[in-house]
């Protein structure tokens, strides 16, 4: 599949502004979220295309979020409020982010970056959508924007420990910051892992290898479950849980792993035939 630039104007699109804490830590934690979008001039562009959507007019500019399209550019109202008075129309498509990295809240992958690392050859502040990418400039694109989301992971992940410590015995507090820094680690280790794996989620179990995306197509994209390697019921105070205390596996072998209430290890849990 093709990749593609769209462009969000802040100044004329108030998308993303009202709800974007919770769109953020919707999709940083797995989640996703549809929006439709201009396409531009872009009247072909195929369903499952990958999308990257660069903020500007507005600091900070550069890359805010990406996913696929799940339609293809059909004829809509115009995004710009005084054009859709006025009557007029535009291409715009169907479009589900998998990840959404608010400027409120964290950093974009800026435009700076991008022209400082080798890709200033491309056009990153186009005047309109629907701007198709170099596969060349595509894949590192891709690489940079997987760096930047583990930096924001990591950085998350200490922000709510310095939290952590300064709120201390709340148990209503104490809960959502373990639900938040569960989702960061859960994140970081999902991005390290496709890294490592040439993009791509297998279990980890020996023997096993069951890539969901493999098997269910575009709905099993990005998708696994991640296993504490060390029970967090085992520890009697809070420690530090790192990226190699954690395992990606498939569904079927995390409900092996634990049957029983027990925390069975990776190796031997398949039975060699």
């Amino acid at each position: 599949m093709k990749t593609y630039l769209l462009v969000w104007n802040p100044n004329k699109d108030e998308r993303f502004t009202q709800t974007s804490f919770e769109q953020t830590s919707n999709t940083l934690a797995g989640g996703r979220y549809q929006q439709s979008w201009s396409a531009g001039n872009r009247k072909k562009m195929e369903k499952g295309s990958r999308v990257f959507l660069v903020r500007l007019a507005k600091a900070p500019k550069g890359i805010v979020a990406a996913g696929r399209t799940v339609s293809i550019p059909s004829s809509a109202p115009h995004f710009d409020h005084s054009k859709r008075i006025a009557g007029e129309m535009g291409l715009k498509v169907q479009c589900e982010f998998d990840k959404i990295v608010s400027p409120e809240v964290y950093s974009p992958l800026l435009v700076e970056t991008l022209h400082e690392v080798g890709l200033s050859e491309f056009n990153w502040t186009p005047q309109c959508s629907g701007i198709e990418i170099p596969v060349k400039v595509a894949e590192r694109l891709e690489q940079l924007w997987s760096k930047h989301l583990a930096g924001i992971a990591t950085s998350h992940a200490k922000s709510i420990d310095d939290e952590s410590s300064a709120l201390e015995g709340a148990e209503t507090t104490a809960l959502r910051v373990h639900r938040q820094r569960e989702a960061s680690l859960r994140e970081a280790k999902i991005t390290e892992t496709k890294r490592r794996g040439n993009y791509r989620l297998k279990c980890e179990v020996p023997g096993c290898g069951f890539d969901f995306e493999a098997v269910y197509g575009e709905v099993g994209q990005d998708y696994t479950q991640v296993h504490h390697l060390k029970p967090l019921g085992d520890r009697t105070a809070p420690s530090q849980t790192k990226l190699d205390d954690l395992a990606v596996v498939c569904a079927n072998c995390h409900a092996m792993i634990h049957r029983g209430g027990k925390c069975r290890p990776l190796n031997g849990l398949i039975q060699a035939r």
